[in-house]
This record gives structure tokens, sequence and C-alpha cells, in this order.
């Protein structure tokens, strides 16, 4: 019997997809993502023998890649098929590595989009794996490890808690940190605007705005200086000065990439970069459309590039001539490149078949999914069309020495404007001629104040950080999610808010890491990660230096002082500052005197990291020994319970449910409960352990 071909690739999904594609004479397996890594309780590189670094398998992944050892014995060849990027280069390596004895005869396939021609294409040309992006991945992961486990113990010691930090994690934090510090050094200034509403020969009416005095700009600083501008203006006196006319071309947009397409369902959808991920994570590895064949929808969701296959364009400009017309279609398909050297493996972000109009197979999509889907589908489709036409239309009117002007546009080609729609079009102004007198319908005077910078949300961190060439967008989800976790920020109307803590670790790094938290040289690191993954650069080089500077920064901390945390209160019971403090007994932050252990006074820290309230003594005895019951919070359930004062001599409790009716097997009442084991709360009878009835909370 002959052998068959083990492909294998990295989720489950992909595995499911493509199994549909290949005959019998493969074999496909799962890898369930990396299979080995630097070692998690110590540093695992050799520092003294060029960063050798020292991997090995994951213990969670013995089962997996046992299965994937023995399938390997049994086929013919192996093709790695994990995502088309370094980390999935790195992955086909690190499986290369563990396979080789049980089956020599090893190659790499890539698949850019999970669908039928693509899939056959790569597994009919092999390839060995790409060394130099293996290398890329290394540094890359080396970096991280460096940064993470010589700094993070520095945090812990000189700060407290599970702080961390990381190579563009702290980055990040400082970016939020400094736009909340110059949110709080802002002095807001109050200023008036004015504007008219004027009307001419021709309909409709149009709003003006005051814009110059004498030639000058106009600045009105308060109510006074307003009503003596408005005494100034003669209500008969405005005249059409001046009207410009110009066309121009607004161009159509590059097709999305993984940060644009981030941004971009954020300012949509309000979806955080996670949830996009993983919605993108779906569409790309396969949905059944209509009962058929599984296929990907969308090609691979970490991409840097503007690249867009000659097939895919060529498909594009078939069904853009078809339903919008030969015009829509540029004379040359559009061509997008990006400013820097970025990843070129595989394309842009777009719909595997363009014909799958996002109306015709939204009901075999979830919400979110189709979302997604649109965004994609319209961005690629606006990317390949010709450029829409605009008029533009000025008018300066003027009102004696008083200059008003207005602005609005006419779209006389829509171009890519027929798929994608702006963020709203200008006002449209009347066909007036110069020197026309208008008459006067309204006139506004509004009271304004300068605002502040604003706070960054998910979007506009992801959009800043690509711009400054810090991280790689595929990575953001992860250090957003690590901000939160670590209770560095926390957030307000979908915006980052830094927590005190948040603030302290940076201005502790700032103070003593200052070149990882230089913006400059964490950019330069990503560029030397791009220059090693095109072979321009040996990865120990890039290693070192990083590790020297960092290595001088650390040899000066070590003799440092702690930092406190002090909130700014003082100890009720000896008067020393109140500092905040990592418990690791109940692994939980809480207030206390900076004089202990002269001093032993606490205070809790709610969930949101506030000073928490105190035990509330309610109207009620213990039915147990009689003593007062309190109101107290649990860090543990994170909820508040009533509790016998007399603790821990009496352990009597009662929970502060509200009522939730009988327990329909024994009558007795229901208890909304919460559970160590899985972590979630739940619906109980208070009859347990005689009654086990329990439903979902």
């Amino acid at each position: 019997m002959a052998k068959k071909t083990l492909i294998i690739v990295e989720s489950p999904a992909k595995s499911h997809t493509i199994s549909r594609y290949l005959g019998d004479d493969f074999v496909i397996g799962s890898s369930m993502g990396h299979v080995r890594d630097l070692p998690a309780a110590v540093l695992g590189i050799d520092l003294k023998n060029n960063y050798r670094p020292f991997y090995e398998e994951l213990p969670a992944k013995a089962a997996v890649i046992k299965e994937l050892r023995r399938l390997a014995r049994a086929a013919e060849q192996v093709l790695l098929a994990s995502d088309p990027d370094r980390e999935g280069e790195a992955i086909a390596f690190h499986l290369q590595q563990i396979l080789r004895g049980d089956n020599p005869r090893i190659q790499r396939v890539l698949f850019n989009e999970i669908t039928r021609a693509s899939v056959l294409e790569a597994v009919r040309r092999p390839r060995a794996i790409d060394g130099h992006k293996v290398d890329s991945q290394q540094m890359r992961r080396l970096l991280d490890r460096l940064a993470g486990y010589k700094i993070s113990p520095v945090l812990q010691r000189k700060i407290g808690g599970p702080l961390s930090a990381g190579r563009v994690q702290s980055i990040a934090l400082k970016l939020i940190v400094e736009r909340e510090k110059e949110i709080r050094a802002f002095v807001s200034e109050e200023y008036w605007t004015i504007s008219v509403e004027l009307l001419g020969s021709r309909k409709p009416s149009f709003a003006a705005k005051l814009e110059k005095h004498k030639g000058k700009a106009v600045h009105i600083p308060d109510k006074e200086s307003c009503a003596a501008v408005l005494a100034e203006l003669k209500p008969e006196g405005y005249i059409l000065d001046r009207v410009q006319r110009k066309s121009r071309k607004r161009k159509a947009p590059p097709p999305l990439i993984t940060s644009t397409l981030q941004q971009e369902a954020f300012r949509r959808f309000r979806f955080p970069v996670k949830k996009t991920m993983q919605l993108a994570q779906q569409l790309y590895e396969g949905l059944s459309l209509r009962g058929g064949e599984t296929t990907g929808l969308i090609t691979y969701m970490r991409t840097d590039s503007f690249r867009v296959s000659e097939q895919a364009r060529d498909q594009a400009r078939a069904h853009i001539a078809a339903a919008w017309g030969q015009e829509y279609c540029p004379a040359a398909p559009n061509v997008y490149k990006r400013k820097s050297k970025i990843q070129d493996a595989h394309e842009c972000i777009r719909p595997t078949f363009p014909f799958h109009a996002p109306e015709d197979i939204k009901a075999e999509l979830t919400p979110g999914q189709l979302k997604i889907y649109q965004l994609v589908w319209e961005r690629f489709f606006a990317s390949q069309m010709a450029d829409a036409a605009i008029e533009e239309t000025r008018f300066d009117v003027k009102n004696g020495a008083y200059l008003f002007l207005s602005k609005g546009e006419v779209v006389t080609f829509k171009g890519f404007l027929a798929v994608q729609k702006g963020d709203g079009e200008q006002e449209v102004l009347p066909r007036l001629q110069e020197k026309e007198n208008l008459r006067l319908l309204k006139i506004d005077d509004k009271q304004n104040f300068t605002k502040p910078p604003a706070r960054y949300s998910e979007a506009t961190l992801v959009k800043v950080l690509e711009e400054k060439g810090i991280g790689r967008p595929s990575t953001y989800a992860k250090i957003i999610e690590t901000l939160n976790k670590r209770e560095y920020v926390t957030s307000e109307e979908k915006k980052f808010v830094p927590s005190d803590l948040g603030v302290k670790v940076v201005d502790y790094l700032e103070a003593n890491f200052s070149d990882i938290m230089n913006f400059n040289f964490t950019a330069e690191l990503e560029k030397e990660l791009d220059q090693v993954a095109a072979g321009q650069l040996d990865w120990v080089t890039g290693i070192d230096r990083f590790y020297q500077k960092l290595a001088v920064d650390l040899e000066k901390v070590k003799d440092g002082g702690k930092v406190e945390l002090r909130t700014g209160g003082r100890c009720p019971e000896c008067g020393g500052d109140l500092v905040k403090k990592y418990s690791l007994r109940t692994r939980g932050w809480f207030v206390g005197c900076a004089n202990y252990p002269r001093c032993r006074y606490t205070e809790r820290l709610a969930s949101n990291n506030g000073k928490a309230e105190k035990d509330e003594v309610i109207e009620k005895s213990c039915p147990k020994c009689g003593k007062p019951l309190v109101k107290r919070f649990s860090p543990k359930t994170r909820r508040h319970f009533i509790g016998c004062t007399g603790y821990p001599a009496c352990r009597h409790i009662e929970s502060e449910n509200e009522e939730l009716g009988a327990c329909p097997q024994c009558g007795k009442p229901l208890a909304k409960r919460f559970s160590r084991k899985t972590r979630r709360y739940f619906i109980g009878c208070t009859g347990y352990p005689d009654c086990n009835f329990v439903q979902k909370g």
C-alpha cells in the first residue's frame, strides 16, 4: 500500500477546510500553533555563547507532538503548511527539528488563501524553509525574552506586584501615559465663533463662518468681544466678493492590511483589535456557503503589504466593469507602495472570490463576520476603481472689514465612492455670481472652549504604533490585552486611561531604561528584524546591539531604592503616608501604611483599583452567635457578602444576592454563587448538598 503525504497546518479549522481539497493520498495534521519555545522558568538564552537559545517542546503539546511523529513515520513525505509569515516559518522550522528523525523528507508549502486552486498549487510547488525568516523570528523572540525576563523582575522588586515590561508593550504604555500627562497639563481657553446663514439669487441658503478682519485671522476671546463684533456687522452689508471653483481628484484608497483593518473595524463598528483578528481568522480559515465546499473567504489577515496578485486584480477589474461600467476601471491598474520595506511574502487582505458580494452571502455569516467581510470586500474593490472627481467651491463673503468663508463640494464622478462611501460630503453651494448682494437669514454666536488632545482608543493607538514603526500589527491585540491584565490602563468610553501604577511604571522605566523607552531605538530594532528576514543582517549582531545597552542599564539599577506608590492619603492611625502594595498571599493590591511594620493599618482596593469602602455594619445580628453582621467585599470573588464580626471564631456568611425564587426541585431559595473551579457565577440551591440543582448565572 502506497504511503501518503502528511500536511501539517496550524489550526484544526484550516485542517478541516483543506482536507476537502486533497485526495486520499494526503493526511492532514495540526500543530495547534507553536510546538517548541524557550523554557518558561528560566531565561533560556546563553548570553556568553552568541545568545544561543535553548528550546524545549511545550509540555501542553506532548500529545500533539506524539501524534505528529506517528503520522510522519507512516508518511512518504511531510509538507509543513503553517501560516505564511515569520511566525509560521518558525513553527515550520521547529516542526522540522522535531520530526526529522522520523521522516527526513520535509518541505515547506505556503497558502496565502485557503481556496482549492491555491492549496493545489502550493502542494505542487513545495520549497525549503526560509532560514532568514526563521532567524528574524528568533531574533524577535529573544529580544522580547531579554526585555521581559531581565526588566520585569526589576519592576517586581522595585515597585511590587506581578508587573511586566516589554519591548513594544512598554512603548505602547508610554504613549498612553504621555497623552494623559498632556491632558492633565492642558489649560482650556474660551473663544467665540460667529456664523451666518445667507441666501443669494438661487437656493439653497448656505452657512458661512467669520474668519478674518482686515485680512487677519479673527480671534474672539470672550462674550464682550463677540458683542463688539456683532455690533459692527451690517445686516444689509453681505456681499459675495469672490467665487472659486476648481476640480480635483480624490484618489482611491489602498486595500486593507492588518493595521488598517483593525483601525477601520474599530472606527465603524467599535470592534476591539482582538475581536477583529478573531473574526478575520475565521474568514481566512474557511466557511461553508449554502452547504457547499468549505473555503476561505479572505486572504491571510496578517500582512503589511498592499500587493495584489495579477489574477485577483484582473478578476476585480472584470467585476467592476460589469457591475458599475467600464469608466469605473482606471486606464492602468492601481498600484500601491509602502514607504518603508515590509514583509511582502503575501498579498493585501482581499476577498478570495470577488464575486461573493456581502449582500449575497450575509445569511451564511454571523453579524460580526459579515461586517469584517464587508470591510475587506468594499475596500478591495474601491482600491481597484477609478478616482472620484470632485468640484470644490469656495465663497468669500464680505461685510465691511469682515470676511466670512463657506466651502462646499459636488461629486461629479463617483469612481471608487460608488462602493465605498466617504465620511460625508461637504455642503453643496448654490450657483451664484460674484458681487451678489446676499440676504441675512440668521446669525449665530457660540461660546467654545479649546479641548485637550483625545485619549488613545485601540484604533488610534494601533495607528500611532504603526506610524512610528513600533512592533507589528499582528501583535497589537496581545499587547493591549497585557496592558489591561497588568492593570496599567483602564477604559473610559473605549479610550485608554493609565492607572497610577501605569504612570509609575513608565516613569521608572524612563528614568532607568531610557534606551528601550526611546521610540527611535525601538523602531530601529524593527527595521533590523526586516533586514535579518531579507538576509542583510546577522541576527546575533542585532541581538547584541540591544543587549549591550540593556546590560548597562541593569547594572545601574542594582543598588537603586524601591518605588513607593503613594496614594496621597494619610494613615488614620499614625498619620503616615498611605501607599499601594501588593500581597503575595491574596495575589491582589491593597493600601497600607508606609510605616509598616510599626503600623499595620490597611485598606482594601475595589475591583476598579480605587479605594474600597469600609465594612458596612447592617441592622441585623448573626443568627449563630448574636454579634453584628457587616457587609464586606471579597477580593477572591470580586463580590460583596454579609459576614459575622465574630470571624474567625464565627464563620457565618450570607449572600447579598437579590431574590431569585424557589428551587424547582426542593422549593428552597436559590442563590447566586461563585465557582472557584470554573471562575464563573452560577445559580444554585441553598439546600446543597442535599439538593444539587444548578443553572447558569
